[in-house]
Protein backbone atom coordinates (compact mmCIF):
# COMPACT_ATOMS: atom_id res chain seq x y z
CA UNK A 1 0.00 0.00 0.00
CA UNK A 2 1.26 3.48 -1.34
CA UNK A 3 1.20 6.07 1.46
CA UNK A 4 3.73 8.29 0.30
CA UNK A 5 1.23 11.04 -0.28
CA UNK A 6 0.85 12.01 3.77
CA UNK A 7 -1.07 14.64 4.57
CA UNK A 8 -0.81 16.38 1.30
CA UNK A 9 -3.22 18.14 -0.11
CA UNK A 10 -3.88 18.48 -4.06
CA UNK A 11 -6.91 21.43 -5.62
CA UNK A 12 -9.10 19.83 -7.75
CA UNK A 13 -10.77 20.87 -11.03
CA UNK A 14 -14.23 19.86 -11.58
CA UNK A 15 -15.30 20.23 -15.34
CA UNK A 16 -18.60 21.23 -16.04
CA UNK A 17 -17.78 22.66 -19.75
CA UNK A 18 -21.07 22.89 -22.57
CA UNK A 19 -18.76 23.10 -25.33
CA UNK A 20 -19.06 21.16 -28.52
CA UNK A 21 -17.79 17.54 -27.61
CA UNK A 22 -19.29 17.44 -24.66
CA UNK A 23 -22.77 14.95 -24.31
CA UNK A 24 -25.71 16.48 -23.25
CA UNK A 25 -28.46 14.44 -21.87
CA UNK A 26 -32.31 16.05 -22.56
CA UNK A 27 -30.51 18.53 -24.45
CA UNK A 28 -28.99 19.68 -21.30
CA UNK A 29 -25.63 20.09 -19.56
CA UNK A 30 -25.06 17.13 -17.19
CA UNK A 31 -24.28 19.07 -14.35
CA UNK A 32 -27.71 20.63 -14.14
CA UNK A 33 -29.54 17.51 -14.09
CA UNK A 34 -31.68 16.61 -11.04
CA UNK A 35 -31.72 13.83 -8.26
CA UNK A 36 -34.41 14.39 -6.05
CA UNK A 37 -34.74 18.04 -6.64
CA UNK A 38 -30.75 18.67 -6.43
CA UNK A 39 -28.48 19.50 -9.36
CA UNK A 40 -25.89 16.43 -10.13
CA UNK A 41 -23.05 18.78 -9.63
CA UNK A 42 -24.20 19.60 -6.18
CA UNK A 43 -23.80 16.21 -4.96
CA UNK A 44 -19.85 15.63 -6.17
CA UNK A 45 -19.11 19.15 -4.46
CA UNK A 46 -20.43 18.19 -1.41
CA UNK A 47 -18.32 14.56 -1.17
CA UNK A 48 -15.43 17.07 -2.40
CA UNK A 49 -16.04 19.12 0.29
CA UNK A 50 -15.48 16.10 2.94
CA UNK A 51 -12.12 14.53 1.62
CA UNK A 52 -9.05 15.47 4.00
CA UNK A 53 -6.70 15.26 0.88
CA UNK A 54 -8.24 18.09 -1.16
CA UNK A 55 -7.32 21.51 -0.85
CA UNK A 56 -9.64 24.12 -3.04
CA UNK A 57 -12.21 22.92 -5.31
CA UNK A 58 -12.15 24.56 -8.81
CA UNK A 59 -15.64 24.28 -10.83
CA UNK A 60 -15.25 24.73 -14.69
CA UNK A 61 -18.19 25.84 -16.89
CA UNK A 62 -20.73 28.23 -17.59
CA UNK A 63 -19.88 31.17 -14.56
CA UNK A 64 -23.25 32.45 -14.66
CA UNK A 65 -25.03 29.16 -14.18
CA UNK A 66 -22.60 27.54 -11.74
CA UNK A 67 -23.17 30.82 -9.40
CA UNK A 68 -26.30 30.66 -9.59
CA UNK A 69 -26.90 26.94 -8.49
CA UNK A 70 -24.33 27.21 -5.94
CA UNK A 71 -26.05 30.52 -4.77
CA UNK A 72 -29.10 29.01 -4.57
CA UNK A 73 -28.62 26.11 -2.94
CA UNK A 74 -26.88 27.61 -0.21
CA UNK A 75 -23.11 25.95 -0.49
CA UNK A 76 -20.72 27.67 1.33
CA UNK A 77 -17.59 28.43 -1.06
CA UNK A 78 -15.38 29.36 1.75
CA UNK A 79 -15.73 26.02 4.23
CA UNK A 80 -14.90 23.27 4.58
CA UNK A 81 -13.19 24.45 1.24
CA UNK A 82 -12.61 26.90 -0.56
CA UNK A 83 -14.87 26.99 -4.00
CA UNK A 84 -13.63 28.85 -7.22
CA UNK A 85 -15.83 29.34 -10.56
CA UNK A 86 -13.91 29.65 -13.52
CA UNK A 87 -15.58 30.32 -17.21
CA UNK A 88 -15.32 27.67 -19.50
CA UNK A 89 -12.70 27.68 -22.43
CA UNK A 90 -12.88 26.23 -25.79
CA UNK A 91 -12.77 22.39 -25.13
CA UNK A 92 -12.56 20.32 -22.40
CA UNK A 93 -7.82 20.27 -22.31
CA UNK A 94 -8.19 24.22 -22.75
CA UNK A 95 -10.79 23.99 -19.29
CA UNK A 96 -8.31 22.32 -17.46
CA UNK A 97 -5.29 23.98 -18.12
CA UNK A 98 -5.97 26.64 -18.20
CA UNK A 99 -8.21 26.22 -14.51
CA UNK A 100 -4.35 24.94 -13.35
CA UNK A 101 -2.21 27.40 -14.52
CA UNK A 102 -4.89 30.12 -12.80
CA UNK A 103 -5.05 27.86 -9.96
CA UNK A 104 -1.38 27.62 -9.77
CA UNK A 105 -0.88 30.81 -10.63
CA UNK A 106 1.53 29.59 -12.88
CA UNK A 107 3.28 32.18 -15.56
CA UNK A 108 3.51 31.17 -18.63
CA UNK A 109 7.15 33.07 -19.10
CA UNK A 110 8.79 30.70 -16.12
CA UNK A 111 6.08 27.67 -15.55
CA UNK A 112 9.51 25.54 -14.23
CA UNK A 113 8.75 25.85 -10.92
CA UNK A 114 5.09 24.17 -11.14
CA UNK A 115 6.07 21.29 -12.97
CA UNK A 116 5.89 19.00 -10.27
CA UNK A 117 2.29 20.09 -9.15
CA UNK A 118 -0.63 17.87 -9.26
CA UNK A 119 -4.30 18.16 -9.33
CA UNK A 120 -6.85 16.16 -9.17
CA UNK A 121 -9.86 16.02 -12.31
CA UNK A 122 -13.13 14.87 -11.45
CA UNK A 123 -16.03 15.12 -13.78
CA UNK A 124 -19.41 17.00 -12.97
CA UNK A 125 -21.86 14.22 -13.16
CA UNK A 126 -21.26 11.19 -10.97
CA UNK A 127 -23.26 12.01 -8.56
CA UNK A 128 -22.53 8.63 -6.29
CA UNK A 129 -19.12 9.79 -5.86
CA UNK A 130 -17.78 8.97 -2.07
CA UNK A 131 -15.28 11.06 0.06
CA UNK A 132 -13.58 7.49 1.12
CA UNK A 133 -13.28 6.28 -2.33
CA UNK A 134 -11.24 10.16 -3.56
CA UNK A 135 -9.28 9.56 -0.23
CA UNK A 136 -8.26 5.57 -1.14
CA UNK A 137 -7.45 6.83 -4.89
CA UNK A 138 -5.66 10.20 -3.84
CA UNK A 139 -3.96 8.01 -0.39
CA UNK A 140 -2.92 5.12 -2.97
CA UNK A 141 -1.60 7.06 -6.01
CA UNK A 142 2.23 7.32 -6.21
CA UNK A 143 2.84 10.84 -7.64
CA UNK A 144 6.81 10.62 -6.88
CA UNK A 145 6.66 7.89 -9.62
CA UNK A 146 4.40 8.44 -11.86
CA UNK A 147 2.98 11.61 -13.80
CA UNK A 148 -0.65 10.77 -14.32
CA UNK A 149 -2.61 8.65 -12.32
CA UNK A 150 -6.05 7.26 -13.47
CA UNK A 151 -8.56 5.20 -11.42
CA UNK A 152 -10.23 1.81 -12.40
CA UNK A 153 -12.92 -0.34 -10.99
CA UNK A 154 -13.23 -3.80 -11.53
CA UNK A 155 -16.33 -5.03 -13.40
CA UNK A 156 -17.10 -7.77 -10.39
CA UNK A 157 -17.89 -3.99 -8.06
CA UNK A 158 -19.89 -2.70 -10.74
CA UNK A 159 -22.04 -5.63 -10.59
CA UNK A 160 -24.46 -4.37 -7.99
CA UNK A 161 -25.57 -1.28 -10.52
CA UNK A 162 -26.73 -3.52 -13.20
CA UNK A 163 -30.71 -4.20 -14.06
CA UNK A 164 -32.28 -6.68 -12.57
CA UNK A 165 -35.68 -7.93 -11.06
CA UNK A 166 -37.51 -5.80 -13.19
CA UNK A 167 -35.83 -2.68 -12.09
CA UNK A 168 -33.73 0.09 -14.49
CA UNK A 169 -29.85 0.03 -14.32
CA UNK A 170 -26.42 0.98 -15.89
CA UNK A 171 -24.30 -1.69 -17.43
CA UNK A 172 -21.25 -0.08 -19.07
CA UNK A 173 -18.36 -1.18 -21.58
CA UNK A 174 -15.23 -1.71 -20.07
CA UNK A 175 -11.75 -2.11 -20.88
CA UNK A 176 -10.46 -5.39 -20.71
CA UNK A 177 -7.03 -6.26 -20.29
CA UNK A 178 -5.27 -9.60 -19.43
CA UNK A 179 -5.28 -8.97 -15.86
CA UNK A 180 -9.18 -8.61 -15.36
CA UNK A 181 -11.85 -6.24 -17.00
CA UNK A 182 -12.25 -2.60 -15.43
CA UNK A 183 -13.97 0.40 -16.24
CA UNK A 184 -12.65 3.75 -15.83
CA UNK A 185 -13.20 5.51 -12.75
CA UNK A 186 -13.12 9.22 -13.80
CA UNK A 187 -10.49 10.07 -10.95
CA UNK A 188 -6.96 11.60 -12.09
CA UNK A 189 -4.41 12.86 -10.32
CA UNK A 190 -1.96 14.59 -12.47
CA UNK A 191 0.80 16.99 -13.34
CA UNK A 192 0.15 18.81 -16.34
CA UNK A 193 2.90 20.50 -16.94
CA UNK A 194 4.73 16.32 -17.05
CA UNK A 195 2.88 15.69 -19.58
CA UNK A 196 4.87 16.68 -23.08
CA UNK A 197 1.70 15.57 -25.35
CA UNK A 198 -0.83 17.51 -23.79
CA UNK A 199 -2.56 18.22 -27.11
CA UNK A 200 -3.74 14.31 -27.29
CA UNK A 201 -6.16 14.53 -24.71
CA UNK A 202 -8.41 16.78 -26.30
CA UNK A 203 -8.26 14.00 -29.37
CA UNK A 204 -8.65 11.15 -26.84
CA UNK A 205 -11.66 12.97 -25.59
CA UNK A 206 -13.19 13.99 -29.09
CA UNK A 207 -13.29 10.63 -30.05
CA UNK A 208 -14.30 8.30 -26.86
CA UNK A 209 -18.02 7.62 -28.42
CA UNK A 210 -15.80 5.47 -30.73
CA UNK A 211 -19.15 3.66 -32.93
CA UNK A 212 -17.61 2.97 -36.62
CA UNK A 213 -14.75 2.28 -38.15
CA UNK A 214 -13.63 5.74 -39.81
CA UNK A 215 -13.77 7.04 -36.14
CA UNK A 216 -11.25 4.34 -34.98
CA UNK A 217 -8.78 5.15 -37.90
CA UNK A 218 -8.72 8.62 -37.56
CA UNK A 219 -7.85 8.02 -33.66
CA UNK A 220 -5.14 6.15 -34.22
CA UNK A 221 -3.65 7.99 -37.22
CA UNK A 222 -3.83 11.58 -35.11
CA UNK A 223 -2.46 10.15 -31.93
CA UNK A 224 0.03 7.32 -33.05
CA UNK A 225 1.37 8.22 -36.13
CA UNK A 226 3.86 5.67 -38.11
CA UNK A 227 6.62 6.43 -35.61
CA UNK A 228 4.46 4.47 -32.94
CA UNK A 229 3.30 1.68 -35.40
CA UNK A 230 4.23 -1.04 -32.18
CA UNK A 231 1.04 0.50 -30.04
CA UNK A 232 -1.25 -0.49 -32.48
CA UNK A 233 -1.50 -4.16 -30.83
CA UNK A 234 -2.97 -2.86 -27.59
CA UNK A 235 -5.61 0.01 -29.75
CA UNK A 236 -6.74 -2.95 -31.42
CA UNK A 237 -6.98 -5.55 -28.99
CA UNK A 238 -9.01 -3.44 -26.97
CA UNK A 239 -10.97 -2.06 -29.25
CA UNK A 240 -11.94 -5.82 -30.18
CA UNK A 241 -12.58 -6.30 -26.74
CA UNK A 242 -14.87 -3.88 -26.54
CA UNK A 243 -16.32 -4.97 -29.56
CA UNK A 244 -17.08 -8.56 -28.61
CA UNK A 245 -18.05 -7.79 -25.43
CA UNK A 246 -21.48 -5.33 -26.67
CA UNK A 247 -21.93 -8.75 -28.46
CA UNK A 248 -21.71 -10.53 -25.01
CA UNK A 249 -19.40 -13.09 -26.82
CA UNK A 250 -16.96 -13.46 -23.60
CA UNK A 251 -14.49 -16.07 -25.54
CA UNK A 252 -13.70 -12.99 -27.92
CA UNK A 253 -12.81 -11.14 -24.78
CA UNK A 254 -10.71 -13.61 -22.90
CA UNK A 255 -8.74 -14.36 -26.20
CA UNK A 256 -8.10 -11.00 -27.17
CA UNK A 257 -7.41 -9.54 -23.72
CA UNK A 258 -3.71 -11.04 -24.10
CA UNK A 259 -2.85 -8.82 -26.13
CA UNK A 260 -2.90 -5.99 -23.24
CA UNK A 261 -0.97 -6.75 -20.38
CA UNK A 262 -1.42 -3.89 -17.91
CA UNK A 263 2.19 -2.77 -17.49
CA UNK A 264 2.51 -2.77 -21.28
CA UNK A 265 -0.09 -0.70 -22.03
CA UNK A 266 0.63 1.61 -19.05
CA UNK A 267 4.18 1.70 -20.89
CA UNK A 268 2.26 2.50 -24.31
CA UNK A 269 0.29 5.29 -22.88
CA UNK A 270 3.54 6.89 -20.94
CA UNK A 271 5.63 6.55 -24.59
CA UNK A 272 2.48 8.15 -26.57
CA UNK A 273 1.88 10.72 -23.55
CA UNK A 274 5.63 11.68 -22.95
CA UNK A 275 4.78 11.14 -19.43
CA UNK A 276 4.57 8.39 -16.54
CA UNK A 277 1.28 6.83 -16.57
CA UNK A 278 -0.05 4.05 -14.08
CA UNK A 279 -3.51 2.72 -13.79
CA UNK A 280 -4.85 2.24 -10.09
CA UNK A 281 -7.22 0.08 -9.30
CA UNK A 282 -9.94 1.95 -6.28
CA UNK A 283 -12.36 -0.49 -5.01
CA UNK A 284 -15.18 1.19 -4.58
CA UNK A 285 -17.42 2.02 -7.60
CA UNK A 286 -18.96 5.15 -6.79
CA UNK A 287 -17.19 7.37 -9.55
CA UNK A 288 -17.38 5.49 -12.13
CA UNK A 289 -21.10 5.64 -12.14
CA UNK A 290 -21.62 8.46 -14.57
CA UNK A 291 -24.33 9.62 -16.17
CA UNK A 292 -23.62 8.87 -20.41
CA UNK A 293 -27.03 9.29 -22.13
CA UNK A 294 -30.81 9.13 -20.53
CA UNK A 295 -31.31 5.81 -19.84
CA UNK A 296 -28.82 6.23 -17.14
CA UNK A 297 -30.33 9.31 -16.11
CA UNK A 298 -33.69 7.06 -15.68
CA UNK A 299 -32.33 4.54 -14.44
CA UNK A 300 -30.08 6.68 -11.55
CA UNK A 301 -33.68 8.56 -10.81
CA UNK A 302 -35.43 5.62 -10.43
CA UNK A 303 -32.49 3.65 -7.67
CA UNK A 304 -30.63 6.45 -6.57
CA UNK A 305 -31.99 6.19 -2.90
CA UNK A 306 -30.87 2.61 -3.20
CA UNK A 307 -27.40 2.69 -4.58
CA UNK A 308 -26.48 5.64 -2.33
CA UNK A 309 -27.54 3.55 1.07
CA UNK A 310 -25.94 0.41 -0.88
CA UNK A 311 -22.53 2.89 -0.78
CA UNK A 312 -22.87 3.90 2.76
CA UNK A 313 -23.59 0.57 4.22
CA UNK A 314 -21.25 -2.06 2.16
CA UNK A 315 -18.85 -3.31 4.47
CA UNK A 316 -15.63 -2.27 4.91
CA UNK A 317 -14.10 -5.85 5.38
CA UNK A 318 -15.87 -6.87 1.91
CA UNK A 319 -13.31 -3.91 0.47
CA UNK A 320 -10.47 -5.03 2.15
CA UNK A 321 -10.68 -8.71 0.87
CA UNK A 322 -11.28 -7.52 -2.56
CA UNK A 323 -8.07 -5.26 -1.97
CA UNK A 324 -6.06 -8.48 -0.71
CA UNK A 325 -7.56 -10.47 -3.49
CA UNK A 326 -6.41 -8.17 -6.06
CA UNK A 327 -2.66 -7.30 -4.79
CA UNK A 328 -0.32 -6.80 -7.34
CA UNK A 329 1.27 -10.47 -6.32
CA UNK A 330 -1.98 -11.93 -6.50
CA UNK A 331 -1.96 -10.44 -9.62
CA UNK A 332 0.78 -11.93 -10.83
CA UNK A 333 -0.14 -15.80 -9.82
CA UNK A 334 -3.43 -14.69 -11.28
CA UNK A 335 -1.73 -14.02 -14.69
CA UNK A 336 0.89 -16.64 -14.81
CA UNK A 337 -1.96 -18.75 -14.11
CA UNK A 338 -3.81 -17.47 -17.79
CA UNK A 339 -0.38 -17.94 -19.57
Amino acid sequence: MNTSNGQKKYDVILVAGEGKASYKVYHQNKAFLTLQGKCVILYVIEALQQVKSIGDIYIVGSKNKLEQVLHSSRIDCEFPKRIHVVEQKANLYENVWQTFLQSQQVEDTNPAPHRDKAVLIVPCDAPLITPHEVEYFISHADMDRYDHVLGLVSREKLRHFYPHDGKPGIKMAYLHILEDSFRINNLHLVKPLRIENREYIQKMYQYRYQRNFKNLVLFGLSVFGKDKAKHYKNYIGLQLCLFFGSLGLEFMIDYFRKLNPKKELEESISTIMKTRFSALEVPFPGAALDIDNAKDYEAMKTRFDEWQEYLRTAPLTSIEKYSKAFSPSRKVARTSSMN
